[in-house]
């Protein structure tokens, strides 16, 4: 019995070695187990991927870009004063020693030139860049390190340079020739989406090099030329969703970058008078396609009578509460905040300083307004009406 049972262990061990030695044959192993094969080479193995997947982002970033939100206290920096050491000493002391933590700087400015060497394919075909910040990197981290939060400022549709190297992209005169403002100035045609996805472009560019937030100006038709005679090729729309759909684009893009995303109106735009059609600014549309809407309720800018006050520029606290109030009702349920560009500038017979840039400050944030710009072209600003830091 004890050999039968030997046999039969023996068989089973046999039968079991020439299975294994088969399987290994057949997946190319060395057969039985005590073979190798000499030298033994590790080799990869290339997997076939689908070309079309998408691995999902582990961070979404609307929701990074909201979580780090810091209420704007700022200001305007021109370009030529990005671009200037001494300038730019001084501009860094106001904001070290007083409660403003933002500058606000031309990356495209009123003429039509992007200020850096900028990645954009059109800008840089036709010569529109002119380097005015030589360190755009440098720039980014010296205002990091001073705890700036930077703010793209991106002039859209008034645009000369562009216009003149690319008439098809421009407004025209119902005579056939560009038509232009009363400075002689050019303007690009906001039906035309060439010029869109160019603003978009730099936008972009302005997104990945550090800018938190893109701040679309001159986001209009024209206003103040012969507007009568004005032609823009390939309209299809009214001149409101032209502008919306615009913002719509843009906005559609540059949230993927993580940027926040406004706009700057004129004050009529709150006011909603029939001005407002002209330029095609509507508050409600522009509000439901941007993060926040900034308009510009310089007191100098305003008729004898706007919201029953006889003199405007005079009565900065008044014309700043009655406009903000009124952009309180306007933007509420739209899913923007609004964010007042206050005058630190004087035009006219009224002289601006300390106490009528706070009197601005003040009645804005009385009607609930924590954030709010100061513009000033020649970039001086009046820290006497400024809190001090921490203040």
């Amino acid at each position: 019995m004890a050999f039968i049972a030997f046999l039969g262990i023996a068989g089973f061990a046999a039968g079991f070695i020439l299975l294994w030695a088969l399987g290994s044959w057949i997946v190319g192993g060395p057969g039985f187990p005590w073979e190798t094969r000499d030298p033994q080479v590790a080799t990869s193995v290339g997997l076939a991927v689908d070309s079309e997947y998408e691995i999902e982002p582990l961070i979404d970033q609307i929701v990074l870009r909201d979580m780090s939100y810091v209420p704007i206290k700022g200001v305007y920096v021109s370009s030529y004063a990005a671009g200037d050491s001494g300038i730019m000493e001084r501009l860094l002391g106001l904001a070290n020693t007083t409660e403003i933590n933002s500058f606000v700087v031309d990356v495209k400015e009123d003429f039509g030139a992007i200020t850096y060497a900028a990645a954009v394919p059109l800008a840089n075909e036709l010569g529109l860049i002119e380097k005015r910040i030589k360190d755009i990197d440098g720039f980014i981290s010296t205002l990091s390190e001073n705890g700036i939060i930077p703010i793209a400022r991106v002039v859209c549709f008034k645009d000369t340079m562009l216009a003149r190297e690319r008439p098809d992209l421009a407004v025209m005169h119902t005579d056939g020739t560009m038509w232009e403002d009363y400075n002689e100035l050019n303007y690009t045609n906001p039906y035309n989406h060439e010029v869109w996805e160019y603003l978009v472009q730099v936008a972009e560019d302005a997104a990945r090099r550090g800018f938190r937030e893109i701040q679309f100006d001159y986001v209009r038709f024209p206003s103040d030329g012969p507007i009568s005679k004005a032609v823009y090729p390939g309209e299809y729309c009214s001149k409101a969703d032209a502008i919306a759909g615009f913002l719509a684009y843009a906005r559609a893009r540059l949230e993927k970058l993580g940027v926040w995303v406004s706009a700057d109106v004129f004050g009529i735009v709150i006011m909603d008078t029939p001005d407002a059609d002209t330029i095609g600014q509507k508050y409600d549309k522009v509000c439901q396609n941007v993060d926040i809407i900034c308009p510009m309720v310089y007191p100098s800018h305003y008729e004898s009578g706007s919201y029953g006050l006889e003199n405007p520029n005079g009565s900065p606290y008044e014309l700043v509460t009655a406009a903000m109030k009124q952009t309180a009702t306007r933007v509420a349920g739209t899913g923007a905040m609004g964010r007042p560009w206050l005058q630190d500038f004087t035009l006219g017979r009224v002289e601006y300083g300390v106490e009528r840039v706070k009197a601005q400050i003040k009645a804005a944030e009385e009607q609930g307004f924590s954030e709010w710009l100061l513009w000033n072209a020649s970039v001086k600003y009046t820290a006497g009406a400024l809190r001090k830091e921490g203040g």
